[in-house]
């Protein structure tokens, strides 16, 4: 049976400092969990959108290493995630999560007043992201993006793709298993096990999400010479989720005058996750505080 998200029922794990959450209604009636983790007068503030089948609760150490560097970090679960309400792994139009974006950073730019506001984005929080500064640039000052779901790394069958479009129409709230893999994810093997044993954590996708999210990468894709803001893209060299190949292709067409690209070989998909992840975020905080 389709399964709600209860919403503000769930309890998670998420940065241990002085911290603010409450839930915002969408415009269609849906209640998103975020969370504000700030210090009085913060250098920069961040908005961060997770990637698919997780929640914003996995950003814990990259929140806590932005905190000790004085920037402000919203963290919210996108619609259908985490503690945030939604069917699990369904989303009826792409836009959808990329006007939820621009809720959390209105929220941002109306209540907090903030000097500069940057967004990072994670794998399908990334394509988000991206499809935000396709559409609302001017509104932030930069973006950090890190994996971007931008291309699947293994090609998809053409069968699976058509089967995909026709469920699509028919049964669009029809879910299966995502075949991820969570050794994928990073060399770590405790990520692997943190993430198959998070109960927060989503392992279905919907035949609607497959079509609009693969929609969305080609629009992303098309749109890339109009982004114009301040960006570093940041890809594990052996990511067997996102295609690095598609990255690369991603920041060459790119229309930004400032654009950083970092492709670190031999790293999978979860670059924040990483044994190496505190050299990633120091990377990271040193691009912002440049910004």
């Amino acid at each position: 049976m389709d399964r709600e998200r209860p919403g503000p029922s769930h309890e998670g794990g998420l940065p241990l400092l002085q911290s603010h959450d409450e839930y915002l209604t969408t415009p269609d009636g849906l209640r998103l969990f975020t969370r504000r983790c700030a210090y009085a007068d913060p250098a920069a503030e961040i908005v961060l959108a997770h990637g698919f089948g997780e929640h914003s609760g996995r950003y814990t150490a990259l929140v806590e290493h932005l905190s000790a560097h004085n920037i402000a970090v919203t963290v919210y679960d996108h619609r259908g995630h985490g503690k945030s309400e939604g069917l699990e792994g369904h989303v009826d139009r792409f836009s959808d999560y990329v006007d939820d974006l621009d809720l959390f950073i209105s929220r941002v730019r109306v209540e907090d007043h903030p000097r500069r506001l940057f967004v990072i984005g994670h794998s399908m929080g990334g394509l988000i992201a991206l499809g935000y500064a396709a559409a609302h640039g001017e509104r932030v000052d930069g973006m950090v993006i890190s994996a971007p779901l931008l291309g699947v790394a293994a090609p998809i069958p053409p069968l699976k793709l058509m089967t995909g479009r026709i469920a699509a129409r028919l049964m669009p709230r029809l879910r299966l298993h995502n075949g991820l893999n969570p050794s994928h994810l990073s060399r770590s093997p405790e990520v692997a096990l943190a993430y198959t044993s998070d109960p927060l954590v989503n392992f279905r996708v919907s035949a609607r999400w497959f079509t609009e999210a693969t929609k969305a990468m080609s629009e992303v894709m098309e749109a890339a010479p109009r982004i114009l803001l301040p960006m570093l893209i940041l890809q594990g060299g052996e990511d067997r989720i996102a295609c690095p190949g598609t990255t690369r292709q991603f920041v060459r067409r790119l229309g930004s005058s400032d654009k950083e690209f970092g492709l670190y070989q031999g790293l999978y998909h979860e670059l924040f996750n990483e044994p190496e992840k505190y050299e990633i975020y120091d990377r990271v905080s040193r691009w912002l505080e440049a910004h």
